[in-house]
């Protein structure tokens, strides 16, 4: 999440959504030749912080170690080892602390849950309103002045002053930036583009720029790379529009974002028919867990230690059409599932991949319901905290659309306060008594956003709304606390922590939403 002193570069992100954006604290917001700070986007902060906590706490014997139950005999963390938040008490780490009778209700059917994706599509649109249909609108061809368009867009977010931004630690120049912008390959747009259509093949980051270059605004700061788009999950499906001029990069249009992305990321389809095909297949095989890693394979390069995160869907193949053996494995104890890797040739290469049933993996959508949306979130309690997806984690919005891509809701990459066609509250203009009010009537899993940030909501006790987000900073609730925390982790935390302008999360909040139909909210 973007904090006050976060200075932004890209123009394209900031242009290429209509969607009101109060959950997208990956998404950079004006150009770097006009960078700024992002207003009251104040949670997190660029300045990579190596300062640790340094209260000494004596590690205790083993009789002194006290292994904590709840009530019903469950254990719960021991803080001994573990440091929670003020207010966060060891038990709340657990689900099941939050979930209540009623809370295993269905939210939306699987003909719901289409029909809210279907009226909840991403817009991308460049600063002249130039709009990228949605990747199932194309056809097979596509007007070059489209393209080009957003390709200008990137050129205008080359900065004014690069001795501000810093690469490998030294200052970066206008010469670095004008070949970045050149990479791009404007000038090889044709007049008419001929779409191709693939699906990506591993996590990526996702570029403004033609490089994996990580710029920086701060010579210390790790975090937050300056030419960073947003992420990619394996198995999306992609329309690729464009090549850069070095051949290495392919511009594609995913479901809320277009960006740069690796080639050897994407492996293209034999045609549309192929490509619409593969994403209806019989059944899926979704990842609830926070990841699983693919076994080291040595008769599979392509598909050797591969980190599939979570909402990961992958088509599921009945025993009766599966091989009996795959990488010489007998197929005992395993789910066979089949994946697009990329060929020599840059086209599908389907392979047979072997999932332990052990793995916390799920056939087909998990049910929405309250109940599951938790468990979800809390299996990512403590992750890395990603911006935009970077370090093979994810931020706040990042966190929500894995959490929701397990049961098939397709939240967009920004503006997902403003969905359409479910429960929603704007608490914009509220007190902080009208807002708890609303807050406590929330079902589990419901969605608060703010300026810069989105959480997911837990319950309330004693009065106060506890919530997990992947969160960059925070100051503690406690009076006369100013100093900044660090987590950039998915934590637990109550909405009285605050902003670095010390207002609380509670004050700030905008919008309450929960993804169940409701007419007319």
């Amino acid at each position: 999440m973007a904090g006050n002193t976060r200075k932004t570069i890209s123009l394209m992100l900031a242009i290429s959504m209509s969607a009101t954006v109060f959950g997208g604290c990956n998404i950079v917001t004006k150009p770097v030749a006009d960078a700024s700070s992002v207003p009251g986007t104040e949670i997190s902060t660029t300045e990579a912080s190596t300062t640790m906590n340094t209260e000494k706490t004596a590690e205790p014997s083993a009789s002194e170690s006290i292994i904590l139950k709840t009530p019903d005999g469950k254990t719960v963390v021991d803080t001994t080892y573990v440091r929670t938040i003020d207010g966060v008490k060891p038990e709340m780490m657990y689900a099941d602390y939050w979930i209540k009778e009623g809370h295993d209700q269905v939210l939306m059917t699987p003909e719901q849950i289409e029909e809210f994706n279907k009226n909840n599509k991403g817009v991308i649109k460049a600063s002249d309103k130039t709009i990228l249909p949605h990747p199932d609108e194309y056809e097979d061809t596509l007007d070059g002045k489209v393209l080009r368009s957003f390709l200008k867009d990137n050129e205008k977010a080359v900065p004014k002053d690069p001795s501000k931004y810093f690469l490998n630690g030294k200052p970066t120049t206008a010469e670095y930036w004008q070949e970045l912008a050149a990479l791009s390959n404007i000038d090889g747009v044709p007049e008419t583009i001929n779409v191709r259509y693939g699906f990506t093949t591993k996590r990526m980051t996702l570029r403004q720029f033609p490089t994996e270059d990580r710029v920086f605004d701060s010579k210390s700061d790790r975090y937050y790379d300056s030419i960073l788009f947003s992420e990619c999950m394996p198995y999306m499906p992609v329309v690729v529009l464009h090549e850069s001029k070095d051949g290495n990069y392919l511009y594609a249009v995913f479901d809320s974002f277009a960006a740069w992305v690796r080639k050897d990321a994407i492996a293209f389809c034999k045609d549309k028919a192929d490509w619409q095909a593969r994403q209806k297949p019989g059944q899926w095989l979704v990842v609830t867990a926070r990841e699983i890693r693919l076994g080291n394979d040595p008769y599979s390069s392509k598909t050797s230690n591969l980190v599939l995160p979570m909402g990961t869907r992958m088509e599921l193949v009945p025993v009766s059409k599966a091989p009996r053996s795959i990488s010489q494995r007998t197929t005992y104890g395993d789910y066979v599932v089949k994946v697009p890797t990329r060929g020599s040739d840059g086209n599908i290469k389907d392979e047979y991949v072997l999932i332990p049933v052990s793995d916390d993996v799920n056939v087909g959508f998990l049910p929405l319901t309250p109940a599951n949306i938790v468990r979800q979130a809390m299996k990512l309690q403590g992750d890395r905290y990603g911006w935009g997806g970077d370090l093979q984690a994810n931020d706040c919005t990042g966190i929500t659309r894995e959490i929701y891509r397990c049961f098939g809701v397709l939240l967009t990459r920004t503006g997902q306060s403003g969905s359409k066609g479910v429960a929603k509250t704007d608490m914009s203009k509220m007190n902080d008594k009208k807002k708890l009010e609303v807050i406590e009537k929330l079902t589990p899993g419901s969605l608060i956003s703010m300026p810069g940030h989105m959480m997911i909501y837990l319950g309330t006790v004693n009065g106060k709304p506890y919530v997990i987000s992947a969160c960059g900073t925070f100051v503690d609730p406690a009076p006369g606390s100013t100093e900044a925390r660090h987590p950039n982790s998915v934590i637990i935390c109550n909405l009285y922590v605050r902003t670095r302008g010390l207002k609380t999360w509670l004050a700030i909040s905008t919008t309450a939403l929960t993804i169940t139909p409701a007419a007319g909210k």
